[in-house]
């Protein structure tokens, strides 16, 4: 299985990542990410190799349009943590 998932380069979706790879090392995941603070390709070290990484935003429809191609589904991790007043 292909699998999209927006926010992999954050705490919660690289933590993801990881155990699919550990745990369905069949699969290939595609990681879309716009490394803001709170996601960091630290975050993916030692697994970077067994990724595909596309740096974008999850508001850009042309860059998830172009990450999704081929995938089979999407868990989604893309999100902010507080909204500014």
């Amino acid at each position: 299985m292909r699998i999209l998932v927006p926010g992999g380069a954050g705490f919660i979706g690289s933590t993801y990542v990881r155990t699919v790879l550990e745990d369905r090392p069949e699969d290939q995941l595609v990681v879309l990410d716009k490394l803001t603070y709170a996601g960091r390709k630290e975050n993916l070290a030692g697994v970077e190799d067994r990724i595909e990484f596309v740096e974008g935003a999850i508001e850009d429809r042309a860059a998830v349009r172009a990450a999704m191609a081929g995938c089979d589904a999407v868990v989604n991790f893309a999100a902010e943590t507080h909204v500014d007043r």
